[in-house]
């Protein structure tokens, strides 16, 4: 199983140009579109990312930093399976009906294609309202790996769900996972449980923060890695 990260945006900058969000894909399975469609797309060229067997995607959640880049695809592409969870607003459903998608929506975990799973919709208060999320499960060789888009509903929730639901606990976590504005003493609480519940590699990009980041380097030293636009982590 492969992941390839197709776009991506971590900085102060990113998200003052609005090139904010995130964008993989799980073997065939695409996970998120990105929070601008040109970019997502020009990615998509530029790294030479073959989509034409793609015939699911799941968005993580609503925000508008991971759903850009997904009208142009459905309408390029119709009939394409989209999985949101089943409490997304009504504005993004109508989006993936009115572009030619056929909706699938995700309450309990479920498998989406060979080897991928959704652990279900999970509920976040962010602060700004009520979010529900979805994270994605790969299953491979040596075992299994989650990846995740906000991971709003908290890393260590999202891992500890992972394990309940297969059984085994999780080789590696990859994506955006929401720390950016937890404080020190948070953040290493957050990377310990992580560390205890026998995460053995961690990707964090996104939303995690350059300071989560270098803790979480301390802790996992190199199996802590860094994915770059274009970039294929095998698993």
């Amino acid at each position: 199983m492969k992941i390839t990260l197709i776009a991506e945006g971590s900085t102060k900058k990113d998200r003052e140009a609005l090139r904010w969000g995130i964008s993989f894909l799980v073997g065939n399975v695409l996970l998120d579109t990105f929070g601008r469609a040109d970019i997502f797309e020009e990615n998509v060229c530029r790294y030479k990312i073959d989509l034409s067997r793609v015939r699911h995607v799941v968005i993580s959640h609503e925000d508008w930093d991971h759903i850009a880049g997904l009208e142009n695809l459905l309408r390029e592409r119709p009939k394409m399976k989209v999985f949101l969870c089943k409490k997304t607003g009504p504005v993004l459903k109508k989006i993936v009906r009115d572009s030619g998608g056929s909706l699938t929506l995700v309450d309990s975990p479920r498998r989406i294609a060979p080897g991928v799973f959704s652990l279900g919709q999970m509920r976040a208060n962010t602060g700004r309202g009520i979010l529900y999320e979805q994270a994605v499960v790969a299953k491979s060789r040596e075992g299994f790996s989650v990846i995740t888009g906000c991971a709003h509903p908290g890393i260590v929730r999202i891992v500890k769900r992972a394990i309940k639901i297969f059984g085994k606990n999780i080789s590696a976590v990859c994506g955006g996972f929401h720390m950016k504005d937890n404080t020190a003493d948070q953040n290493r609480e957050i990377i310990r449980q992580l560390h205890a519940l026998g995460v053995k590699r961690v990707i964090p990009l996104h939303c995690t923060g350059a300071p989560a980041f270098r803790l979480f380097k301390r802790v996992f030293k190199n199996n802590c890695l860094r994915l770059k636009r274009g970039g294929t982590l095998k698993l």
